[in-house]
């Protein structure tokens, strides 16, 4: 599941991130981005698969490569 939070952030860091095993934080300077904004940004990325079609979590189809 994906967080996307606006906040202020230092001036030379726009994004910041961190995962842990069931969730990713995405931060981003409230000066960049709108409440609507990350609320969509969140919206989308929690509808997306968890891979791409026809992909597995091993980065092909058949699974990893020998």
């Amino acid at each position: 599941m994906y967080r996307v939070r606006r906040t202020r952030l230092d001036d030379t860091a726009p994004a910041a991130g961190r995962a842990t095993v069931n969730r990713r934080d995405i931060l981003l300077d409230d000066r960049h981005i709108t409440d609507t904004g990350a609320i969509a940004l969140e919206a989308v990325l929690n509808a997306l698969p968890p891979y791409g079609a026809g992909e597995s979590k091993f980065g092909g189809p058949e699974g990893p490569q020998s």
